[in-house]
């Protein structure tokens, strides 16, 4: 089984010329990094405005009519 470390000697040892090859190579076998998030439910971030101690205190909260 090769390593990581097989793979990084391996590297350590090419001739900078075929550097663009060696790279494009491996390449295919790493995911994009340009995939965006999925996007967000709206409800994310709703609570940007509410009080830091919301969830210790949430049924007083809720008592005093909290979100109307």
């Amino acid at each position: 089984m090769t390593t990581r470390n097989d793979l990084y000697r391996l590297v350590e040892q090419l001739r900078p010329e075929t550097l663009d090859d060696a790279a494009a190579a491996l390449r295919q076998y790493v995911p994009p990094t340009d995939v965006a998030e999925p996007p967000y439910p709206r409800s994310v971030g709703i609570l940007t405005e509410a009080p830091a101690d919301l969830s210790l205190r949430v049924d007083d909260y809720l008592a005093e009519g909290f979100g109307r």
